[in-house]
């Protein structure tokens, strides 16, 4: 009786104190799970099943029942108890299914709110409908694992052999991690931002606080890593850096299904949920998910979009309506990445990122079956609050996208807890101090600071980053080229810096050198002065930009076979400015003389030398209207290299300034533009050519980049490819004062044929004419005019192994050989993987 009367007392608790409860809901004839079926408790908090028919919520009001319900199901409620962890729900189809209410209707009635939520996107959504806007957003990251998520125990591994099962080792791998996870996450990061928005610009982040355990100074370009989009209105949605045709894009219908599951009252009105997922489509790879629609506006009230794979993506994006704008302007969004349930490959972060099954080794075997790797996860959230609807408000430099202030990385604890939504956690505490303790000691931030100017050519040292394009050359008139050169770094001075090198070319027997200096003026407009004198070689009637680098570069072995060579010795001085960060400038004047390293003669009816001086002015804008920038301490960064990209150069060469020998005018253009359907190969566009008004030198004409060598026997001519670059147009075979060149190639999607394997396929065609007025003014050089127009065809293999692969090209047209050997080219390939 004593017992009973406990019970009887004890149930009201049971009933009253649970607070967090997860589950599966099924159907209880086919027990497949349903997906995106709604959960209410009692106390009104909801969340949805995932796309495999779970569901977790965690509320701050205790509740003790919830109600499950789906369209075609029959409702149910089902009563919560303080035991009850996991719960499996199985909801029986009602008497009048969706389908069946279907058959009536003239067609799917989800397909008539999502056509008025396509035709209403102008309209509600905030970067259409207003002027303007700015708000501010705290962001926290972090790589976890629930504590009671995996089992502390040491496990134990055995083989199987034989059919027999025979110990192998101990393994504590669980053991040592549930330690770990209970005191700490695995990272934290942090960041408070204010966004700026202007009608016809786009928008602007300014980070005002970033921390990011380990690290006294960010990993800037993780910072512009978009995990979701701030608006669902796109056509494309991105999540976790990668784009999806989004289920409200104008063409949206031919790609996704869609299902109204439920409705919900809002704030002012009630929205329609509608599921949606792919079509079947070979050539096609969607996401699935829930749009909350308002049922009188269509406006999104919420959107929640799953990507199912190896690894499994979910993003979700929530709105507030507000009654100033009369809209509904998102107010937080969260992304969570974590392990999958099936073996189906994917591509994060714009094919960055690829992860792939791996083969599982069935003979090894271990007494527990979850790892740090099946419960751990990345979850990023991110709350808006201060938002102002219609500011007077004015965004300069738009394309700088992200503005980094410099005392960002300083900010006191009291300045962080003014925007965080929750205050920071003993776990979230501790991260911070241990991964700050072990990153000073393993030297983490050099290593960071080597690996990011690694890949822009440098080698990171404390005062001086190395170029290492500077090493090592090879070309056909120096032989091997042996250097040495660097450019001073941060830690130096960011307001100065000193630029130089020096190279022995074993062949020729001589040294060139440079060596420069330049101030920065402002650094929001990335404004420097600088000056520098120089002794080197350029190739002969090469395309040539001020703003680009054209030291050579033992990746291009097209400088194998170049010999056609002149010597310059300049004084140069140069300002450089960025108009907009996607518009820069640069202003160079230089002189000095100029000598070909060949037999070569200029002779005309005032003029008979082969050595000559040069005094010019070159202007060179290059601008780059999609791409976005990264204003940070470190300097301009790029954090997205978009196309097309335009290069203009004048150069004014100016008779008698300094005893300059020749007077001309030089326009040098380049246009290049990239195509890429969602996940369907490369289109590549290349278009440049240049034009000469007045008399000019060999070293400031057209070769158009020949890359072919008519050597015996013809074996001897297979060499490397070149970038950009005509394979089988002989080395100055044509010389012009004009020309314009255009090369398109359409690069494939790799062909899997393994883990490994897998060659990319590619189809060019190039083609080029132009023109020379006085042919007969350069002398010592044996040429053709390519007025007639020239043209060439192939394709490519490459990545067949180790990088390599194998390019033929055959030149027709006009121009074509009588012998059809002199007509084709076959070259090796290699392209350069870094594994990630």
């Amino acid at each position: 009786m004593k017992k009973c009367l406990f019970l009887f007392l004890l149930f009201p608790i049971l009933l009253f104190s649970q607070n967090q409860i997860q589950g599966l809901v099924t159907d209880s004839s086919t027990k497949k799970p349903l997906p995106f079926a709604s959960i209410i408790t009692n106390t009104n908090n909801g969340t949805l099943t995932d796309v495999d028919g779970k569901f977790y919520i965690k509320s701050k009001t205790e509740f003790n029942e919830i109600k499950v319900s789906y369209v075609g199901y029959k409702t149910v409620l089902i009563p919560i108890t303080i035991v009850d962890k996991f719960i499996k729900i199985q909801l029986e189809p009602a008497t009048e299914s969706l389908n069946e209410i279907l058959i009536t209707a003239t067609e799917n009635p989800a397909l008539h709110i999502i056509r008025n939520t396509i035709k209403n996107k102008n309209k509600n959504n905030i970067e259409s409908s207003l002027n303007s806007f700015k708000f501010d957003a705290y962001t926290k990251l972090l790589v976890t694992a629930h504590p009671d998520s995996i089992i502390g125990k040491i496990d134990s591994v055995y083989v199987l052999k034989n059919g027999d099962k025979k110990f192998l080792r101990i393994d504590s791998t669980n053991y040592k991690f549930k330690k770990e996870i209970d005191k700490q996450h695995l990272y934290i990061s942090e960041k408070i931002s204010q966004f700026q928005f202007q009608k016809g610009k786009k928008t602007k982040e300014i980070i005002m606080a970033s921390r990011m355990a380990g690290l006294q100074q960010p990993i800037y370009e993780a910072l512009a890593i978009t995990f979701q989009d701030f608006s669902f209105y796109n056509e494309h949605y991105t999540i976790a850096g990668t784009k999806y045709v989004n289920p409200i894009a104008n063409n949206a219908l031919k790609h996704y299904d869609y299902k109204i599951l439920d409705t919900i009252k809002t704030t002012n009105n009630h929205s329609v949920l509608i599921y949606f997922k792919p079509k079947i489509k070979k050539d096609f790879t969607g996401i699935e998910g829930v749009l909350y629609i308002d049922s009188k506006t269509f406006a999104l009230t919420k959107g929640i979009a799953e990507l199912k794979a190896i690894v499994n993506v979910k993003a979700t994006q929530n709105y507030n309506f507000i009654n100033d704008c009369n809209c509904w302007f998102p107010s937080d969004m969260n992304i969570i990445i974590k392990k999958g349930d099936n073996n189906e490959n994917v591509n994060l972060f714009g094919g960055m990122v690829k992860i792939s099954n791996s083969v599982k080794n069935d003979s090894i075997l271990k007494t527990s079956n979850n790892g740090p790797s099946d419960v751990s996860y990345l979850i990023s959230k991110t709350e808006n609050s201060n938002i102002h609807i219609n500011p007077d408000l004015i965004v300069k430099n738009s394309s700088s996208t992200i503005l980094f202030n410099d005392d960002a990385g300083k900010k006191p604890e009291e300045f962080w807890n003014l925007y965080r939504v929750d205050s920071l956690t003993n776990r979230g505490r501790a991260t911070y101090t241990n991964l700050d303790s072990i990153a000073k000691s393993e030297n983490i931030e050099g290593k960071i600071a080597l690996g990011r100017n690694l890949l822009k050519g440098y080698f990171h040292t404390k005062y001086i980053n190395l170029n290492l394009g500077k090493i090592i050359n090879l070309n056909n008139y120096e032989g091997l080229r042996i250097g040495f050169g660097g450019v001073t770094n941060q830690n130096f001075s960011s307001k100065f810096k000193v630029e130089s090198y020096i190279a022995y070319g074993t062949k020729d027997k001589d040294y060139k050198y440079s060596i420069g200096a330049a101030t920065r003026l402002n650094k929001d407009s990335n404004t420097w002065f600088g000056a520098n004198f120089t002794n080197d070689l350029k190739e002969a009637a090469s395309l040539d930009f001020i703003a680009e680098n054209t030291s050579f570069s033992p990746i291009n072995p097209r400088n194998l076979n170049i010999d056609k060579f002149y010597n310059y010795k300049t004084v140069s001085t140069y300002f450089q400015h960025d108009i907009q960060p996607n518009l820069e400038a640069k202003l160079q004047i230089n002189s000095g003389d100029f000598a070909p390293v060949f037999s070569y003669q200029f002779i005309n009816e005032s003029k008979n030398i082969s050595r000559y001086r040069l005094t010019m002015a070159s202007v060179n804008l290059q601008y780059s209207p999609k791409s976005e920038f990264m204003n940070s301490p470190i300097g301009k960064l790029t954090i997205k290299n978009e196309f097309p990209q335009l290069t203009l150069q004048v150069t004014k060469s100016v008779e008698n300034v300094f005893q300059s020998d020749f007077d001309f005018t030089q326009i040098n253009l380049r246009i290049l533009h990239k195509i890429k359907p969602l996940r369907k190969g490369v289109t590549h566009v290349l278009v440049e050519g240049g034009i000469v008004f007045g008399d000019a030198p060999i070293s400031h004409l057209y070769n158009a980049t020949p890359n072919y060598t008519y050597k015996s026997p013809w074996v001897k001519r297979i060499t490397f490819a070149g970038k950009n670059s005509f394979e089988t147009m002989g080395y100055n075979e044509f010389i012009s004062d004009r020309f314009i060149a255009i090369h398109l190639k359409q690069s494939f999607e790799p062909i899997k044929l393994g883990n490994k394997f897998k060659p990319q396929i590619s189809i060019a065609t190039r083609a080029a004419i132009g023109a020379i007025d006085h042919p007969e003014y350069h002398q010592g050089l044996q040429f053709k005019g390519m007025n007639k127009g020239y043209i060439e065809s192939g394709m490519e293999i490459n990545s067949l192994l180790k990088g390599f692969g194998f390019s033929a090209f055959y030149r027709y047209g006009a121009y074509k050989n009588p012998i059809w050997t002199d007509n084709l080219a076959v070259k090796l390939t290699y392209k350069l993987r870094l594994g990630f």
